[in-house]
């Protein structure tokens, strides 16, 4: 049996709040906690080094990394990151909220009390620093820091207790007794992904065999799309039997480096396939910005349309659920919704690919809204799904040409004989692709792949 997972008491934990301001506070916090709790270490945003890296990508790892939050938040709302919409500190307190959820958790919010010495000191702080800003910006970030104080107190109004002190010595004694009251240990999860086994086969690889019908008509879909300049986003519809491969296709996709260059897709699914407001939920924390409020398409279209400017955004859902009426649904409750808000926003150059697989075969005649992706310019309404050729089972000739492939992609050479006896194995008695797939992997020869 595999050890016991380490149980620690909280350790590290990441102090939020805008840098300058909140300047004197926030050192006061993390000298006395780590001076009286010499196992505790608080990560302030500045005290790393991490040339070549993103603020963004560093502080958000730092964030989910941590086993506690700090939020001391004073009257700045401070610098927003490019291509995105909420500031560094907003962005900070939505990863712990995601990281946590809405059950008891080590995030501690800390306010002044009203009318108290710190709140003045942090008013007079703010104040300095808006001076130096143009009136249009120092006002714009008044309205923003008032907003965002109203959704951190909105997140709490459940009964979370928020930490109010009047001063600098009872914030520090505060912050440090919140650590040693959190008496609940935290599990420490490898972040680690599974290991694979020596010679298990890549599932993108298995994604491709037997698949340049659907492959060619997503290509040729793709370029119609690119050359339609007035489009922003399209809906492409994976389909085919039960167990036909879907999931191998959709790590193809996620996987496929000649198409996506060097943007990184999004591929999983929310934990209720189901539900739209989960789809908005997930699609939000994917990129990103998790949505504390409720789930609405205005907010996600914003969100997209912030990362669009930056570049292309591809989603794959590897679920689509399993009621009858889940493709009208997705149609009717998301994706028409979502395009006609991308409408109104500025997307910038960046375009929306998104693919969605279903693990049934399209009902015939297919639903209104789902139509086939076919390679003739002018002619799609992207309002509709997309529906590429149905996954189908894989034939021994199929394999053979996927074998002679992997000289090139895999560094497995194959002689004809044994790619003629690997396939008919792979194929006998049935072309099922769960089952071709998992007589390729037990035939063994990936363990050579270099």
């Amino acid at each position: 049996m595999p050890p016991d997972a380490d149980i620690a008491e909280i350790s590290t934990i990441f102090l939020s709040a805008t840098a300058k301001d909140c300047k004197a506070y926030r050192e006061s916090v993390r000298d006395f906690v780590q001076s009286n709790l010499p196992a505790a270490k608080i990560y302030l945003q500045e005290d790393w080094a991490e040339g070549g890296h993103f603020v963004v990508d560093v502080c958000k790892a730092r964030v989910v990394e941590s086993d506690g939050y700090f939020g001391l938040f004073g009257f700045r709302y401070g610098w927003i990151p490019p291509g995105f919409q909420y500031s560094i500190t907003e962005l900070e307190f939505r990863w712990a909220e995601a990281k946590w959820g809405k059950g008891e958790a080590p995030v501690f919010i800390l306010l002044p009390e009203a009318g108290s010495p710190a709140e003045a000191h942090l008013r007079e702080a703010a104040k300095a620093q808006t001076e130096l800003e143009p009136p249009d910006l120092a006002a714009l970030d008044d309205a923003n820091q008032t907003r965002f104080l109203q959704t951190v107190k909105a997140w709490a109004a459940d009964g979370r207790i928020m930490v109010f002190y009047r001063d600098r010595l009872e914030l520090m004694g505060k912050a440090l007794s919140s650590i040693q009251n959190w008496n609940l240990t935290l599990l420490r999860q490898a972040l680690a992904g599974r290991r694979q086994a020596s010679g298990d086969i890549p599932l993108a690889e298995l994604g491709r065999i037997g698949r340049d019908t659907q492959r060619t008509a997503l290509v040729d879909a793709l370029e119609d799309f690119r050359a339609d300049r007035g489009e922003r986003a399209a809906a492409f519809l994976v389909h085919g039997l039960e167990n036909h491969g879907q999931r191998e296709f959709a790590e193809f996709l996620n996987a496929w480096d000649d198409e996506w260059e060097d943007a990184q897709p999004i591929c999983g699914q929310p934990a209720d396939t189901d539900s739209a407001d989960a789809l908005i939920r997930w699609t939000c924390g994917q990129l990103g910005t998790p949505m504390i409020d409720r789930a609405a398409i205005p907010e996600l279209a914003q969100t997209l349309a912030v990362r669009l400017r930056r570049g292309p955004v591809i989603v794959i859902l590897r679920s689509i659920g399993h009621r009858q009426e889940r493709l009208t649904r997705f149609i009717e409750g998301f994706w028409c919704p979502l395009r006609k808000a991308l409408a109104a926003q500025d997307c910038g150059g960046g375009r929306l690919y998104w693919f969605l697989i279903d693990h049934c075969p399209l009902p015939q005649p297919a639903p209104e809204g789902v139509t086939a992706a076919e390679a003739d310019a002018g002619t799609a309404d992207y309002d509709d799904l997309l529906a590429l050729p149905a996954l189908g089972d894989i034939s021994a000739g199929q394999v053979r040409k996927w074998l002679k492939e992997l000289r090139k992609s895999a560094g497995i050479t194959l002689d004809e004989p044994r790619r003629d006896e690997i396939a008919a194995l792979a194929t006998t008695p049935d072309g099922n692709p769960s089952d071709v797939y998992n007589r390729l992997t037990l035939n063994g020869f990936w363990a050579s792949a270099s």
